[in-house]
């Protein structure tokens, strides 16, 4: 069981005699110091001591939140989370804890902690993705701890979210695309297309690799699921364009440099300025800089709005686009009401009063 503070000396001939003070016996080593007299507990030991505990499970009050975080946190259900959701959920862990971590497991199968709930949820009110992870995370581990039979029953069931997740019907318009185009490089720029071309989220679409490219259809094992999704995106018009002009850039800005610095085409697709694959944070941070500057409002992920209304257009139908994008066929039957059925009427009513003909 774990104890108070345990100070070891390590004596060697000839050297001066080296002190570590231990959290406690089998904990971290939180000081060292050679020579003098035994170590006294200061203040700064005493707080790094205060900290090794607290991220100890030996000093973790049971039946409290905290002990439902951490038991949580070393779950084969955290394990089975992937790297970018546990990196994402880290922080709001820690927020969790902060806030909860004292409190009785017991406060939790009180209806009444819901209030309490809604109160630190309303405190990121104004960020509302924010808000709404906040109660994605505190209620998967709710859940846990009723799966696992801490917890009666999950009082964040049925929170509304606050933010509008539903985007599905809003697309890029051809303003959106020459605002940004005006700010953007040519790196980013050519990732923005191709997410028109494709409607992949950001992680896949800088990992695409020209491998994937085939006579007729994009066809990739994406990272959704752990690489278990297999895609088969139609090759467009415009994707086929998209990659001559990657190919014809590299050509060209190689045939520039001494034949001794000249970079073969990476594997992706995508590459920045240095000819290298992106990182998905390099890339957003470079998109997020230049849609800034631009002005424009829609993100990223509107782009793949835009992407089923090229394919509407190119004659797929709603269910194949669905299957596409992972959408309910609904979502893209309102996209092609609102913009591609809509913009055939004009063209036809132009084409008619052309022609003189009504």
């Amino acid at each position: 069981m774990a104890q108070g503070p345990h100070i070891v000396a390590k004596r060697k001939p000839g050297q001066p005699v080296r002190w570590y003070v231990y959290a406690w016996r089998g904990g971290p080593c939180v000081h060292k110091q050679q020579g003098g007299a035994r170590p006294k507990l200061t203040g700064d030991i005493i707080d790094a001591i205060g900290t090794a505990r607290s991220r100890s499970d030996a000093f973790i009050a049971s039946g409290t939140m905290k002990s439902l975080v951490t038991a949580y946190r070393g779950s084969p259900e955290w394990q089975k989370l992937s790297p970018t959701t546990q990196r994402g959920w880290r922080p709001w862990l820690d927020k969790i804890e902060a806030k909860f971590g004292k409190a009785p497991l017991g406060v939790f199968n009180d209806r009444r902690i819901r209030g309490d709930i809604l109160d630190w949820r309303d405190a990121y009110a104004d960020r509302p993705r924010s808000a709404d992870m906040a109660i994605q995370v505190l209620s998967r581990v709710l859940s846990w701890g009723v799966n696992r039979g801490r917890l009666d029953k999950n009082h964040t069931s049925g929170i509304d979210q606050l933010y509008d997740t539903n985007r599905a019907d809003i697309i890029w318009t051809e303003e959106d695309f020459a605002a940004f185009n005006d700010k953007a490089s040519a790196e980013v720029r050519e990732g923005v297309e191709l997410a028109a071309c494709t409607g992949l989220r950001r992680g896949d679409l800088v990992k695409l690799p020209w491998s994937a490219v085939g006579d007729h259809a994009i066809i990739w094992q994406t990272s959704k699921s752990r690489g278990k999704a297999r895609i088969v995106i139609p090759l467009l018009p415009e994707t086929r364009a998209v990659l001559e002009r990657i190919k014809a850039r590299h050509e060209a800005e190689m045939k520039a440099k001494p034949e001794g610095k000249r970079k073969e085409l990476p594997e992706t697709i995508l590459s920045n300025s240095m000819w290298r694959p992106w990182t998905p944070m390099g890339f957003g941070s470079r998109f997020h800089d230049a849609k800034t500057e631009s002005g424009i409002k829609v993100n990223l992920h509107d782009l793949r709005g835009t992407f089923a209304t090229r394919c509407m257009i190119a004659g797929l139908t709603d269910q194949e686009i669905a299957d596409i994008l992972g959408w309910n066929t609904k979502d893209v039957a309102m996209i092609r009401v609102r913009y591609v059925d809509q913009a055939r009427v004009v063209v036809a009513m132009a084409q008619r009063i052309a022609s003189g003909t009504k």
